[in-house]
């Protein structure tokens, strides 16, 4: 093979060599950039779930007031909160918030991806009397035998926010 190549004119002889080591330096680049293109585009993709969740908080009238209830501090959870409206707004609220908890327990969004919701995440979640209808929701849970209900994923995601959130301060 060698002296086959040696009969070939010297140009014949690099060309032979040179296009598929340029070959491969093109799709070397072509695919650092595709590579390169594709985190973009999924990160563009994870602003625009979280930006579409923040739009739809600040847009959904039944969210803003189950959340100005836990904000400030007008929410009482007791025995007639079952099966009322304000049952309704509060599972609202929280089911919003653990959409975003369950996409980002499936790896899907990251925390700093959640950042610009964050705080409201926090504020409803510690609210002590969300605590309580989230502890009951637990117990109800396990009882039901219906699996992880998806407020085990905001209560996670609320964990994970608080403990990063004191490493910031």
């Amino acid at each position: 093979m060698c002296e086959l190549l040696k009969q070939f004119p010297v140009w014949l002889q690099f060309s032979i060599v040179l296009i598929p080591v340029i070959s491969l330096a093109i799709a070397a680049l072509a695919f650092s950039m595709n590579v390169r293109q594709t985190k973009l585009t999924n990160a563009l993709v994870r602003a625009k779930v979280v930006s579409d969740s923040l739009h739809t908080f600040m847009n959904d009238e039944t969210i803003q007031n189950a959340f100005y209830k836990v904000e400030y501090r007008e929410f009482q959870y007791n025995l007639d909160f079952h099966g009322s409206g304000e049952e309704k707004e509060i599972d609202k609220l929280l089911r919003h918030f653990s959409n975003l908890a369950l996409m980002w327990k499936n790896d899907l969004i990251t925390l700093k991806d959640i950042h610009p919701i964050q705080y409201f995440i926090l504020r409803a979640v510690s609210n002590p009397e969300i605590e309580k209808y989230l502890s009951f929701i637990d117990n109800w849970s396990k009882k039901a035998d219906t699996g992880g209900h998806p407020y085990v994923a905001l209560r996670e995601l609320y964990d994970k926010l608080k403990s990063t959130n004191r490493n910031y301060s």
